[in-house]
């Protein structure tokens, strides 16, 4: 597997692998550490391959272990800390791994449990795994747990074959000039824009330069520490774009070292390129897509000021050159011709096996074309025209909110299980095109006598424990009876004109 291979490789340099605040850790470090976590793992399991459950946020020890965990042939599932208990216990009924690290501070149940000393210990022993131990091109290196329609989150599985394919789509795109270089780490590593860093970047010997959650809400000290990262190469949501254009000292002069910034797990609006543009002349800049079920990217496009005047909305690009993008009927799955909207299916060796442990969800969107290639339907209504693809949205209940991907159906299906709720209804509130929020309609079972405000925050409240927190809607409001449709469902073209 590529990375495991070029972190030997790069161990037999000086450089630094990774820096999170004032730590910092060598590649020959993370190779070691790994190394001896692969160990570890062979010794205390076996031939036993169940995934290994990863519970922490940007610590430095959870790359040692993912890498470890290939280099035992595992896999790894990573679940940030932001995610409430209930959504952990979850995940942990699917997968019910034999080894859980736990870097939350928070008791966990599992067969093993790795906490921060105990985990410490270990990567502190010697050892030496044999390449023979490696995962496999078609053995599973990681699944990222995403929102599922049916209340439940489901887990997308990518093998190393998936990965090396992104890898090779996506190197023209990155591609910097020079040698080595510094790559923003900012993205959870339960969200697989942050396969980007730990893939890539490392592979290439770039320092990753972490900003964790806490340092993403102070813009002042995220400011402060960005002047001194030195950093090459930005890949972010645009959301994290936008939120850093408030403030003037967004500019050349805070990052002069940067060459390219990639915006991707949400949709780009032509006015965030444009101030892109403005703000950092030399740089450049490029809107990317893909589905976590495609190994992360699969499309882009370089953001031009030729681009920004001839479109009213930017385009999300180009398919990569290894893959195959169509666009199909949604109905028949039929091709159709340039020009005509119909859903995005991404055909190709960056396309996942499936759900973990669930066929039928699978069988739903996964399909092997006459050729034998592994193909993924997103749900994404595209059109394409001399090549490039134009995104108008999805043609089912998801949107994507701040980078993260939201199923509809699985906020409603959670707020049910909050009291005195009979029924709920959740829509996206957009702005230029861009998901900016959520609001819950509510019927409650009976009259609670709060004001709205009360009622809303309880509600939020109730919510917070079962979602993770961007899954919350901004707003609750709560009506008699909701209005239906033809075929007696909520009519959500009708709540959407109350917002």
């Amino acid at each position: 597997m590529l990375i495991l291979e070029q972190l030997a490789r790069w161990a037999e340099t000086d450089r630094v692998a990774i820096r999170y605040g004032d730590d910092a850790m060598t590649f020959a470090q993370l190779d070691a550490r790994s190394d001896a976590f692969a160990a570890w793992l062979l010794r205390t399991f076996g031939d036993d391959r169940t995934p290994v459950l990863l519970y922490g946020h940007k610590e430095l020890a959870l790359p040692a272990c993912m890498f470890g965990a290939l280099k035992a042939g595992r896999a790894y599932v990573p679940v940030d800390t932001t995610f409430p208990p209930e959504r952990v216990a979850r995940i942990l009924e699917q997968v019910q791994p034999k080894l859980v690290v736990n870097l939350s501070g928070t008791a966990l149940q599992a067969p093993t449990v790795l906490d921060g000393p105990a985990l410490e210990a270990v990567l502190q022993q010697s050892g030496t795994v044999e390449r023979r131990c490696w995962v496999r091109p078609d053995d599973v290196a990681y699944m990222l747990f995403t929102s599922g329609s049916t209340g439940n989150p489901k887990g997308v599985q990518i093998t190393a074959g998936n990965i090396a394919a992104f890898l090779a789509g996506v190197e023209p795109w990155f591609r910097l000039e020079g040698d080595g270089g510094v790559f923003l780490n900012e993205i959870s590593y339960s969200f697989d824009v942050s396969v980007c860093p730990l893939y890539y970047g490392l592979s290439h010997g770039m320092t990753l330069w972490t900003a964790d959650k806490e340092l993403l809400g102070d813009t002042k000290a995220l400011f402060r520490s960005l002047a001194q990262s030195a950093l090459t190469m930005w890949v972010s949501t645009p959301s994290l774009g936008e939120i850093c254009l408030q403030s003037p000292q967004f500019c050349r002069e805070l990052l002069p070292q940067v060459q390219k910034f990639v915006f991707c797990g949400e949709v780009m609006t032509r006015r965030l390129g444009e101030q892109m543009l403005a703000r950092f002349p030399g740089a450049r800049i490029y809107n990317a897509y893909g589905p976590t079920e495609t190994t992360v990217l699969v499309t882009a496009v370089e953001i031009t000021e030729e681009l920004c005047c001839d479109r009213a909305a930017l385009p999300i690009g180009y398919g990569f050159s290894n893959l195959e993008c169509r666009i199909l009927d949604p109905e028949t799955h039929q091709p159709l011709p340039d020009g005509q909207a119909g859903e995005l299916a991404i055909v190709g060796s960056c396309v996942s096996p499936g759900y973990f442990r669930q066929p039928e969800q699978t069988a739903r969107v996964f399909f092997t074309d006459e050729q034998g290639r592994r193909g993924y339907r997103t749900g994404d209504l595209c059109s394409r025209k001399d090549g490039v693809i134009d995104y108008f949205g999805r043609l089912d209940g998801q949107v994507k909110l701040n980078g993260f991907r939201v199923e509809l159906e699985d906020v409603e299906c959670n707020l049910l299980k909050v009291d005195n709720i009979a029924r709920a209804a959740v829509l996206p509130v957009l702005v230029d095109g861009t998901v900016q929020g959520l609001t819950a309609f509510v019927m409650l079972q009976q009259p609670d006598g709060l004001s709205s405000l009360q009622r809303a925050k309880g509600i939020k409240q109730a919510l917070s424990e079962l979602v993770p927190s961007y899954m919350v809607p901004r707003k609750i409001r709560c009506v008699d009876s909701f209005p239906l449709n033809a075929n007696g469902k909520i009519d959500k073209k009708a709540l959407g004109a109350m917002i």
